[in-house]
C-alpha cells in the first residue's frame, strides 16, 4: 500500500536532488512532449499538468505548446516555487490529485512519472475523464511492473506497478488510446550503494523504510553485485510507459 505521507516527505526531501539524479524521468518529460505534438497538436486553450514537482515537463511544455491559462498541481506545496519560476503566470493546487477538486475542463491534462503512485487508478481516470472538455486529451509516462526490478528481488520492497496492458485496459474504459508505448532503460552504477543514493537523491524511495544495519547493507552489496553485476558496474532497471488518451 503507497504511503502518501511518506511519498510527499521522500519528495520534499529531494526537491533540491531531484533535477540532477532524475535523468530518467526528465528524458520521459522530453518525449512526452514530442508525442504529444505528433499526435494531438501544439496549441491549447487550458493546460493543466499534475504530480509537476520541480518542472520538467512544465519547461517542455512552455518551449513548445502554446497555451491560454496553465494550471500545476503537486503534492508538495513548494513545488509551487519551482512551477512559478518557468510559467510565472501559473494557477498552482496544492495536494493529493486523488483528493483536490478540480472544478473546470481543460484541453490537455499531463503528468510526467507520477501514475505509479496513485492508489485507486480507476477512480483517477474517471475524474480526469469527468474534467477533459470533448475533444480533450490526457497524456502521462509512467513505469511498467519491470521497474527497479533489482530493488524488488534484494531488499523484496516494491510499488505494485500494473502491468502496461493492464493499465492500457483500464484507460480505454473511457478513453480512445491515441499513442502507447513501453520501453525498458537501463542505469549503470559503481556499487550497490550508488544505486541506493541514485533512488534516494530522485525522491523515488517512497514505499516502505527500510532499517539498515551493517550487515544488512553488507548483504544487500553482495547480493546485488552477484545478480546485476555488469563489467565491474551494477544496473538498475527503468520501465517508462507511455500513454496519450482522447477522451470519448
Amino acid at each position: 500500500m503507497i504511503n502518501k505521507n511518506l511519498v510527499k516527505f521522500r519528495f520534499k526531501k529531494s526537491i533540491q536532488t531531484y533535477d540532477d539524479s532524475a535523468v530518467i524521468q526528465k528524458e520521459m518529460a522530453h518525449t512526452l512532449i514530442d508525442k504529444i505534438l505528433s499526435n494531438c497538436g501544439n496549441s491549447f486553450d487550458k493546460v493543466f499538468e499534475f504530480g509537476a514537482g520541480t518542472g520538467f515537463l512544465s519547461k517542455n511544455i512552455l518551449q513548445k505548446i502554446k497555451f491560454k491559462e496553465y494550471y500545476a498541481n503537486d503534492i508538495i506545496e513548494e513545488s509551487e516555487f519551482c512551477i512559478k519560476n518557468i510559467i510565472n503566470d501559473v494557477n498552482f493546487l496544492a495536494g493529493d490529485i486523488e483528493k483536490i477538486e478540480l472544478n473546470k475542463k481543460f484541453n490537455l491534462i499531463v503528468a510526467n512519472a507520477v501514475m505509479q503512485w496513485i492508489t485507486n487508478t480507476d477512480e483517477l481516470l474517471l475524474k480526469i475523464h469527468n474534467n477533459l472538455e470533448d475533444d480533450g486529451y490526457f497524456a502521462f509516462t509512467s513505469f511498467g511492473e519491470q521497474n527497479f526490478k533489482e530493488i524488488k528481488e534484494t531488499t523484496g520492497v516494491s510499488l505494485s506497478y500494473l502491468k502496461s496492458e493492464t493499465l492500457k485496459e483500464k484507460c480505454e474504459h473511457n478513453f480512445e488510446v491515441v499513442y502507447f508505448e513501453e520501453n525498458i532503460q537501463t542505469l549503470c552504477f559503481n556499487t550497490p550503494l550508488d544505486v541506493l543514493k541514485h533512488i534516494k537523491y530522485s525522491g523515488t524511495n517512497g514505499i516502505k523504510t527500510l532499517n539498515w544495519t551493517t550487515s544488512k547493507l553488507k548483504r544487500f552489496e553482495s547480493y546485488y553485485r552477484e545478480c546485476f553485476g555488469m563489467n565491474d558496474k551494477v544496473t538498475l532497471t527503468y520501465n517508462p510507459v507511455y500513454m496519450i488518451l482522447k477522451a470519448k
